[in-house]
């Protein structure tokens, strides 16, 4: 009786071996039965090995993450994609739905385009924003938005641009997309977050480094083009981007990094 203990939807009947339609797909039914009776949505049932990952060792790989903006000129191997790509079954869901897919970019011309038109749309949105004609109009909406910072940045883009042929994915061989249906009731987004916060630790344990990027995440809203482009649906919203691929850097040491606000109640 594990599993029908276990149930979050009391889903499962015993006495008639019936799943309800209340079933919500978890799978604590199938990790936690000793007899491996019930059948899972896919796959094989695998015995799971004792765990030899230790608290200290946890916070030695979490400790060592870094966004990484400067890569080898290395392909990431087949085998090493595929084991990022086939663990993300593995990881949470926030609504159990699991409605994400993930595009893989890693051919360097597929990865120049993304960085290119992902530069062009955040450079026309900078542009607009720091117009003579829309920024009185912003000042009285938005009073908050630093415009003067904006256009410092605007400028400085562009003067970095002039010598820097990949400043949104910096020279990184291989780019993940993670998308789904625009749904106003899914927790699509939370999904994308963990599955690729998950695939940034995993990336680390196979030697390799990754970064978020939020410009390609902002861009593909503005840009049908570069949706088109990437292979994204119409009707898909990209929730997360990562560029990974070999460091050209190594970091030794620790940083000092703020802990979060704590309350107790």
């Amino acid at each position: 009786m594990k599993c029908v203990k276990d149930c979050p939807s009391s889903a499962i009947e015993i006495a008639t071996g019936v799943i309800a339609d209340s079933c919500i797909h978890c799978g604590h039914c199938v990790a936690i039965c000793p007899e491996s009776t019930i059948s899972p949505d896919s796959g094989e049932i695998r015995a799971l090995k004792p765990l030899t990952v230790e608290p200290s060792d946890f916070q030695n790989l979490t400790a060592g993450l870094r966004s990484i903006r400067y890569y080898l000129k290395r392909e990431v191997p087949e085998e090493h994609i595929q084991m990022l790509i086939e663990n993300m079954r593995h990881y949470s869901s926030a609504s159990n739905a699991r409605p994400l897919r993930i595009t893989v970019v890693r051919t360097p011309e597929k990865i120049q385009l993304l960085n290119d038109l992902t530069a062009d749309t955040l450079l026309k949105t900078l542009s607009l924003v720091t117009s003579p004609i829309i920024r009185p109009v912003l000042s009285l909406v938005a009073p908050s938005i630093n415009l003067a910072g904006l256009t410092k940045y605007k400028e400085s883009f562009i003067r970095k641009r002039l010598t820097n042929s990949s400043m949104v994915c910096h020279h990184a061989p291989l780019a993940m997309l993670f998308h789904g249906p625009v749904s106003k009731f899914d927790m699509s987004e939370a999904d994308a977050y963990i599955w690729a916060t998950h695939t940034t630790l995993l990336a680390k344990t196979l030697g390799l480094g990754s970064c978020f990027i939020g410009f390609i995440v902002k861009a593909m809203e503005r840009n049908k083009t570069l949706k088109k482009e990437m292979g994204i649906p119409i009707n898909h919203k990209v929730y997360a981007a990562l560029v990974l691929g070999y460091p050209k850097v190594n970091y030794k040491s620790e940083t000092s990094r703020s802990k979060p606000g704590l309350d107790f109640v």
